[in-house]
């Protein structure tokens, strides 16, 4: 995101975070237009960290919770109900657990002993990475952001659809709250699917032709990660610490348009789809210090927009009787696996 964009975005929220921080850091009247100006440029600076820093949980979010609203292209029968259990396994890649900052991206942060740097993303690891900056004359530091430091992200649902009139049904999607080692997960959504391959292959008994159709889907996917806490602090060592951070939100609300393909061969069923998701995003820092961390999550809203992001997926089901496995993989950015276990009623 651009500096001049950040900058304006900034100015809808500058008077909060000037009030915030003169009560935050004791400075004299003299110098707090320079303070002020100090602060501002810090902001942008941290905008610029965060938007690297937090986009690919936020894309990670959309692909586990847009990955598998289906499972064939063939719609149940009327009053049809199918009952699921899903897990979603999302390995990180090393290209998502990092990225590069330089000295020359900002205007008041400068690198500890460097002039570049590579820096964790929320899902990489650890760092040793020191920010030095100062504020209306005073000399603070703040460590690089760090990540979950997970290789795969684990993210298990229960899943139910229904079919209803002209080969249409309907799939609702509700967990409360799952905690997977330093991750925790909340969701809700629902999904629309007709069947229009009935439009040319009319009232066919054949269980083995070609079926297509479409699927609209709403999901909202809370994702928090936890990570070591780490400290916004002066270098005078007699202060406290300004801020601790240890966890990040993310708030994933995706519509979703599919285009389903699926064959059956005999006990096996071949499933493709071709899916683009308009996504919304909600970022929230947690930890201690409500002063600073107020005043970064306030920041925060300078990044949610509304993106879009396209993607394939493959799968296939195996079938016995009114049970059935299916497979689903979700390919782009990230390679999301599904896999699940249904029964028909």
């Amino acid at each position: 995101m651009p500096i001049s964009m950040l900058k304006n975005n900034l100015l809808k929220i500058k008077a909060i975070h000037c009030i915030a921080f003169i009560f935050l850091f004791p400075v004299i009247a003299a110098s707090q237009n320079t303070y002020l100006t100090d602060v501002e440029d810090f902001l942008v600076d941290m905008l610029l960290i965060s938007n690297k820093y937090v986009s690919p949980a936020a894309e990670a979010a959309v692909y586990q919770s847009t990955g598998s609203w289906y499972s064939s292209a063939k719609s149940l029968d009327l009053y049809e109900v199918d009952v699921s259990m899903h897990v979603n396994a999302l390995p990180v890649s090393d290209a998502q657990k990092s990225f590069v900052v330089n000295d020359s991206d900002f205007t008041r942060l400068d690198i500890r002993d460097a002039q570049t740097a590579q820096v964790p993303t929320a899902l990489g690891g650890e760092t040793s990475v020191f920010y030095d900056f100062t504020l209306g004359g005073d000399d603070y530091e703040l460590q690089t952001f760090e990540g979950a430091n997970q290789q795969v992200f684990y993210y298990p649902y229960l899943q139910g659809s229904i079919g209803l009139w002209g080969q249409t049904e309907v799939t609702l999607q509700y967990v409360p709250q799952v905690k997977i080692d330093a991750s925790g997960y909340k969701t809700f959504g629902g999904a629309i699917k007709h069947n229009i391959s009935q439009y040319w292959l009319g009232n066919t008994p054949d269980t083995q032709a070609l079926q297509v159709a479409v699927q609209v889907v709403y999901s909202l996917f809370d994702s928090k990660i936890f990570f070591d806490g780490f400290e916004i602090t002066s270098t005078d060592p007699d202060q406290d610490a300004l801020a601790v951070i240890n966890s990040l939100t993310v708030d994933a609300n995706a519509f979703t348009g599919q285009l389903i393909a699926s064959k059956r061969i005999n006990k096996f069923e071949f499933v493709g789809a071709l899916a683009v998701s308009a996504n919304q995003f909600t970022y929230t820092m947690g930890g201690e210090g409500d002063f600073l961390l107020g005043l970064l999550n306030d920041a925060f809203t300078a990044l949610e927009d509304t993106s879009s992001m396209l993607r394939g997926n493959i799968g296939v089901n195996y079938h016995m009787h009114n049970w059935y496995l299916a497979s689903n993989v979700t390919i782009g950015k990230f390679i999301n696996t599904n896999l699940s276990i249904h029964y028909k009623l």
